[in-house]
This record gives structure tokens, C-alpha cells and sequence, in this order.
């Protein structure tokens, strides 16, 4: 199973996903240490941002999930034949 995690296509959704989780962790901290400085507009805008990400986030990672799950069901119902 580790050598289809590891196929080109999914290597990529691996990379995005854990890129996207990182936006979503770096906006979530600033939050936390620019909350004096920066006005409510500004941290419902960037709540809402992380908020979308880390649906990104869960969407991707679902995705991933599902190509590698499907690609090894199909190998394991070609080497029972």
C-alpha cells in the first residue's frame, strides 16, 4: 500500500494537502498573536480563510484516501484471477 501512496499523482495530493494544512496552521497563529493589532474585519476574514482551508484540507486528504483505497482494490482483484 506504500508504493501507491507514493505514486506520482498521489505524492502531489500529499504535498498540497500538507501545504494547505501549513496556510491554514501559519493564519491560525497569527490570529493568536496579532489579535491586539488587527481589526475584527480583519480576524473574521481570516478565520473564515483557515475555516476554508481546512476544508481543502479534509477534502484532499478524502481524495487521496479514496485513489488509494480504489487503485488497491483493483490490484487486489487482479491477482486473485
Amino acid at each position: 500500500m506504500q508504493e501507491l501512496y507514493n505514486a506520482p499523482a498521489n505524492r502531489c495530493l500529499k504535498r498540497v494537502a500538507l501545504l494547505v494544512i501549513a496556510v491554514v496552521i501559519v493564519l491560525l497563529l497569527s490570529m493568536v498573536f496579532l489579535l491586539d493589532h488587527i481589526s475584527p474585519r480583519m480576524l473574521l476574514l481570516m478565520r473564515g480563510c483557515s475555516g476554508l482551508g481546512a476544508l481543502v484540507f479534509v477534502v484532499l486528504v478524502g481524495v487521496l484516501v479514496y485513489r488509494v483505497n480504489k487503485a488497491y482494490i483493483g490490484q487486489d482483484k487482479d491477482s486473485r484471477h
